[in-house]
């Protein structure tokens, strides 16, 4: 990591690197418990990813599974073999964007309305996802949210993660999954056969790179320019869909899952006192001590992490992702389209949100546009 140009307190970078196990936790425990994926290939991608990344931005942008993608291998949509051609094609696709001014143009015909939709559906679709995916306790959950608000007015608010994931994970983790055996493991170098990247073609290219135009690099690199405004020059669309496309098209070799940068992670990394690269330093020196390690026992060890443990973290990004008190200074108007794009993304997810967003915001526009009112 670059040096920063302040103090940097590695204790609460390392607290807050945790912040968004929310995300990362469901989707990869999932695709590993569904489909032939090695753990060590897996976890080495993502912590190599995470330290370029690091270094790269200077600052906690996150690094997460594609989720869409994700998701399609836990349905058991696609194979071990076809998520490895999808990390090879969206390398490629990604780098051919950042080459390119198409993301420039999306994001400036991207209206505010249609921004803060995308923020509260893709809050919406956090919580749904983990929540489907995870076992959990209601009262687990309300106790370690409400001692992580708590926290936030305390002099510990930098550890207030890493404090909560400690409490959860000694109160409701079953202690024999915690000890397991140091087994040194090196990821196997594999390639996808013409069938597996006709599969990444036909059914997963087109879902996830919707997905990852808006929210990995649109919306990423809209909230890191608002976070670090002095950084806006370095965390552009085109800077991360640059990163992202390296990362999959040189990673995938060894096995790792189709991965990018994410909106959701980096608020959650900011929320709970993640300020440099160190953030995503740390999480990906942990994928790489636990994959490299431990092998093959890093999967019940990160399946012992309680489910409410997770869903605390989920719960607390998404009310940070929805960002409901930017919304107040949002026309009136504005809010139908928000909240018509929550209610589709709830019912069918992420995609049909956003395309029902852009429509009736141009509605919205073109009615108003006789008063002088529009935006």
């Amino acid at each position: 990591m670059r040096s920063e140009s302040k103090r940097v307190n590695y204790l609460a970078e390392f607290s807050a690197s945790l912040a968004d196990l929310g995300t990362f936790l469901p989707l990869v425990l999932g695709v590993l418990v569904v489909t032939s994926l090695d753990p060590v290939g897996v976890l080495f991608g993502f912590g190599v990813f995470a330290l370029v990344t690091g270094w790269v931005y200077r600052r906690p942008i996150p690094v997460q599974p594609m989720k869409a993608v994700a998701a399609m291998g836990i349905a058991g949509l696609l194979t071990a073999d076809s998520l490895i051609a999808t990390s090879v094609v969206m390398g490629c696709v990604l780098l051919l964007f950042s080459r390119s001014d198409v993301l420039s143009r999306i994001r400036r015909y991207l209206p505010n309305s249609v921004m803060h939709g995308l923020k509260a559906s893709l809050a919406v679709s956090l919580v749904l996802a983990s929540e489907a995916r995870l076992d959990w306790e209601w009262i687990q959950v309300v106790v370690l949210l409400s001692g992580l608000i708590a926290l936030q007015w305390t002099p510990v608010k930098p550890l207030s993660a890493l404090i909560l994931i400690v409490i959860g994970v000694s109160l409701w983790a079953p202690p024999e999954a915690l000890f397991i055996k140091i087994d040194p493991s090196f990821p196997a170098l594999v390639w996808p056969s013409i069938a597996a990247f006709a599969s990444a073609l036909g059914d997963a290219t087109l879902p996830q790179l919707i997905l990852t135009v808006t929210n990995a690099l649109i919306l990423t690199a809209v909230i890191a320019q608002s976070y670090f405004p002095e950084d806006a020059p370095r965390i552009t669309e085109q800077r991360l869909a640059r990163t992202s496309g390296w990362a999959n098209l040189l990673l995938a070799p060894f096995g790792a899952l189709p991965m990018c940068h994410g909106a959701g992670g980096l608020v959650a990394h900011h929320a709970l006192g993640g300020r440099s690269g160190w953030t995503i330093g740390f999480f990906g020196l942990l994928c790489l001590i636990l994959g490299l390690g431990f092998g093959q026992g890093t999967v019940p060890l990160l399946a012992a992490i309680p489910g409410s443990v997770v869903v605390m973290l989920v719960l607390y990004a998404a009310w940070q992702i929805a960002d409901p008190k930017s919304m107040v200074a949002l026309k009136p108007s504005c809010y139908a389209v928000i909240v018509t794009m929550v209610v589709v993304s709830w019912v069918w997810g992420l995609l049909p949100a956003i395309a029902t967003g852009w429509g009736l915001e141009a509605l919205r526009t073109r009615r108003l546009a006789p008063s002088g009112t529009a935006n």
